[in-house]
């Protein structure tokens, strides 16, 4: 039972690392000017966001939610990163 609550643990953090990147991202999206170079470090900081929930769910053994993959899709494409085969 400790071991599940650790891993919960560790996903809620990770999580709350997403949407801390999220709110930044938007936070930065809406400045005016925008700021073409903070824009896309704010992408970055959410994509690696995203990339380590993910992995931290695979190392699981856990599926990643469709959506999560869809996401970092999305922001590879955005962020010019290649995709891992």
């Amino acid at each position: 039972m400790a071991g599940f609550a650790v891993r919960h643990s560790r996903l809620a953090r990770l999580w709350d690392d997403v949407e801390a990147a999220r709110s930044s991202e938007r936070t930065q999206a809406g400045k005016t000017p925008l700021r073409s170079d903070a824009a896309h470090a704010a992408r970055s900081d959410t994509l690696d966001a995203l990339l380590a929930y993910a992995e931290a769910i695979e190392s699981l053994a856990w599926p990643v939610p469709r959506g999560i993959q869809l996401e970092i899709r999305l922001y590879r494409s955005l962020c010019g990163r290649a995709f891992r085969s």
